[in-house]
């Protein structure tokens, strides 16, 4: 049996982040007060759990991580103050990293200098290519490129090819974390395996909880129904601007002028006031760390709302200045606009803390597979991790 237990796993949890599991007393009042927990999920006390006993392969096989919406009530009731919102989102941040085939999750999410510097990376390569292309393409002389106003209509159509390679990459790698998240979670061994057409029927709940993000909703405190609106009306504004960019960017991306009743124009200013409102009110409430979910484990959790502030913020600035006729300026903000933007796809969405977007709804849609086949068998299914803890818990004993 002590082959099952990994020497050394809380010390890898806690490189992700605070982890104050040893002051948990297993009491069980965070699960109590937890609206998201239930009978077949309990969390956060089982989890903090299997990272004391060194559990590595029951943990990183966990959803509930994932089924946790981050709003602290266990933290505001917990009477060791043991931070269990703040291991849980450790936690995340580590089975992230478990999933990545390439590593660099572990990187930038364990180290300032790799979450910053990957960002910044990326953004001055995006510089560099648009550097390259008006001296080596467009052949402009270093001079003209720094004096003379051109239009940004020649490089639309490159653009548009660069926009398919820049959403291949997350894409790529998201499958594959993906595809490791499910055999993470269908290798536990905790029963018969799952029927093909149970994962088939409930398909439509990664839609459903991406779409809506209902179970914010459940979390009764009046605070809480708020950040369901902030957070439902970012997650449409950033879904509107991935499907503007990857399907209709040649509307969007041109030099001419629409009215102010078009709906191109409406469409990119409810996505930009969205995007300035909700980043900054974020911003805000964890400086002031007005209520628990505002209190941070990790400074770099500033990275994602900062850097979201920072494409919209470039984006009304591009938008101004061409309606201004301020032909350079716009150019030169223009390659701002697109470094941002794309540091934010490839850096933080596959690698960094914007992975739950896709994480969360999978987890939601692996654990209703699961009650689904509970339901069919009419037998409550045998939690192997249950099992396994329980047995190491009374050898600790």
């Amino acid at each position: 049996m002590n082959s099952l237990s990994t020497p050394g796993l809380v010390r890898d949890v806690r490189r992700f982040g605070t982890f104050d599991a040893n002051a948990c007393l297993n009491c069980g009042t965070c699960t109590i007060v937890c609206d998201l927990s239930n009978g077949s999920i309990s969390f956060p006390r089982r989890t903090l759990r299997k990272a004391l006993l060194g559990l590595k392969t029951s943990l990183q096989g966990s959803l509930e991580p994932w089924l946790c919406h981050d709003c602290g009530d266990c933290t505001i009731y917990c009477p060791r103050q043991a931070e269990p919102r703040q291991s849980m989102n450790t936690l995340r941040r580590y089975l992230a990293a478990q999933y990545d085939i390439t590593g660099l999750t572990s990187k930038v999410l364990t180290s300032r200098v790799w979450g910053i510097g990957a960002n910044v990376f990326v953004a001055l390569l995006v510089f560099a290519l648009a550097l390259a292309y008006h001296l080596y393409y467009v052949e402009l002389e270093v001079s003209d490129l720094l004096t003379m106003p051109t239009g940004m209509e020649h490089m639309f159509d490159l653009i548009e090819q660069f926009t398919i390679v820049v959403f291949a990459i997350p894409l790529l790698v998201m499958h594959a974390n993906a595809y490791r998240m499910y055999r993470f979670n269908a290798l536990q061994p905790a029963g018969p395996r799952i029927p093909f057409r149970h994962y088939l029927a409930e398909a439509k709940t990664i839609v459903v909880h991406m779409v809506s993000h209902k179970n914010i909703r459940k979390c009764v405190q009046a605070v809480h129904q708020k950040r369901w609106k902030k957070h439902w009306l970012l997650g449409l504004a950033c879904t509107i601007k991935f499907v503007i960019v990857i399907f209709f960017l040649s509307w969007f991306q041109t030099d001419s002028i629409y009215p102010v009743y078009h709906p191109q124009r409406w469409l990119g200013y409810f996505v930009t006031i969205v995007l300035i409102v909700v980043p900054i009110d974020i911003i805000v409430g964890r400086i002031r760390k007005r209520e628990e979910m505002h209190k941070i484990s990790d400074p770099d959790d500033f990275v994602l709302p900062v850097m979201l502030l920072l494409v919209a913020l470039s984006g009304i600035a591009l938008h101004i200045f061409r309606y201004l006729e301020f032909a350079l300026t716009a150019h030169f903000l223009y390659a701002v606009h697109l470094a941002v933007a794309v540091s934010l796809v490839i850096v933080e969405l596959p690698f960094g803390k914007w992975s739950h977007v896709i994480y969360r709804p999978l987890a939601l849609f692996f654990q209703a597979v699961k009650e689904r086949a509970a339901r069919e068998t009419a037998v409550v299914p045998t939690h192997h991790a249950g099992n396994e803890l329980a047995t190491k818990e009374a050898q600790a004993a």
